[in-house]
């Protein structure tokens, strides 16, 4: 874990010193003139630290996901949280909801609402005998995003040409973040999710043996299950609500960790999210230097690798997953 944070260390220093604007490690310890210190302080380090707490949650919950479901194909992407969280913030913002309530956010709690209801939907229609089936669930899974995406494109058909361009700009995925007021209220959720799946680590492992060893070795698998149900959904809902539905990142990384360090939670999950994070950095900046002055929207870049990925994992489980 220690090389995978100073991996996290150098790619947030050259994504802060990258962009159409250009300000050098020097230039920044010295005294900056009013644009480069609003750039440098109001954009460049809150979308970091955005990117950070952004790629680093999305991939925790995935590896929570996966090892709850045991299935290296589910994420908040691939099992429709994302979608249904995004679908929540997009009827919050339309609604114009987007004000705080005892200092949450409507559009956080309105993501939230959302993806758990998602979840607790998936979850229902994928059991089978009370054994979760791992072709019912991703087919849920399916069910759930293009459900979701109907009632997006109609919401977008009764829109007007700037709601629209709004809409699909924010559904693409982005970074876009200015000042750190957005980075604390997510950190408000964000932080006791991820907190709950670092706690579920050593019953993960246990739950991994079977549910009758691990009933049997002490540990409360209903109440597991819930704790993920409600933290993945909390704090994958929490950055939805802000990035938009940015996919694979969940897929991907707890992938990758599980073939180059074996299946222990108790380093994945934390592992997963210092990945997590130097990934969807490494990707926003490439989406901002790729074309540059134009930005790429990071969702853009993360599907076509996450989509590439995702076919390389359904070629090589095909003979695990039933359908």
């Amino acid at each position: 874990m220690t090389l995978l944070f100073i991996l996290w260390i150098i790619t947030a220093f050259i994504s802060i010193f990258s962009g159409t604007y250009s300000i050098g490690p020097l230039e920044a310890i010295s005294n900056l003139d009013e644009l480069s210190r609003t750039i440098f302080f109001q954009i460049r380090i809150p979308r970091v630290l955005m990117a950070t707490i952004a790629g680093g949650t999305l991939a925790l919950a995935g590896a929570a996901l996966q090892a709850l479901f045991r299935n290296s194909l589910a994420s908040p992407f691939t099992l429709g949280i994302s979608g249904g969280a995004s679908l929540g913030a997009l009827l919050a913002i339309r609604s114009g909801l987007a004000v705080g309530v005892l200092g949450f956010s409507m559009v956080s709690i309105s993501a939230f609402v959302f993806s758990i209801l998602t979840m607790l939907f998936v979850y229902t229609i994928s059991k089978v005998g009370g054994v979760v089936a791992t072709g019912r669930l991703l087919l849920a899974g399916v069910v759930a995003n293009f459900l979701y995406a109907s009632i997006v494109m109609f919401i977008q058909f009764f829109s007007t040409f700037t709601e629209s361009l709004q809409t699909m700009r924010w559904i693409m995925g982005s970074l876009d973040v200015v000042g750190f007021d957005t980075v604390w209220k997510t950190l408000i959720f964000v932080i006791p999710g991820c907190a709950i799946l670092l706690s579920l680590t050593k019953d993960m492992n246990l739950f991994g043996l079977g549910d009758d060893v691990a009933s049997s070795l002490g540990v409360n698998v209903r109440r597991m299950e819930k704790k993920i149900y409600f933290a993945t959904s909390l704090a994958a809902g929490a950055v939805i609500s802000v990035t938009g539905p940015i996919g694979f990142v969940g897929l991907i990384i707890p992938h990758i960790l599980r073939m180059l360090l074996g299946v222990d939670n108790r380093i994945i999950l934390p592992s997963s999210f210092l990945l997590g994070a130097t990934f969807l950095t490494a990707a926003d900046t490439l989406s901002r230097t790729i074309i540059s002055p134009v930005e790429i929207p990071v969702g853009i870049i993360t599907a076509s690798i996450g989509g590439v990925f995702f076919l390389w994992l359904l070629i090589r489980t095909k003979k695990e997953i039933i359908i």
